[in-house]
């Protein structure tokens, strides 16, 4: 059965070098999934969080380190497992 990653809350917006954390619903793991910023409302485009931006990942919770090339502002976050992208939930990045 394959499922589809839900999001259900997200950290305070924070500034690049502050932390993300991510609260959802099979949110696989950092081998086969990652993280979109600033993609539109459908989930395309956008900046994807590198892999040494992860503190820790579980499937229930995401912790990232915002990269100093994130880009600032508000848009959509998404998670993408084994291909399969997750609801969308607005985020911004502070200056």
């Amino acid at each position: 059965m394959t499922v589809t990653p839900m999001l259900i809350k997200l950290s305070e917006p924070a500034a690049r070098g502050g932390t993300l954390t991510i609260q959802g619903r099979y949110l696989g793991g950092p081998a086969t999934s990652r993280v979109r910023l600033g993609a539109n409302e459908r989930g395309e485009g956008g900046f994807v969080f590198p892999a040494a931006a992860v503190r820790s990942w579980s499937d229930t919770e995401i912790v990232l380190t915002i990269p100093a090339d994130a880009p600032v502002g508000g848009s959509w976050l998404f998670v993408e497992v084994g291909g399969r992208q997750s609801t969308g939930l607005p985020y911004s990045v502070r200056q």
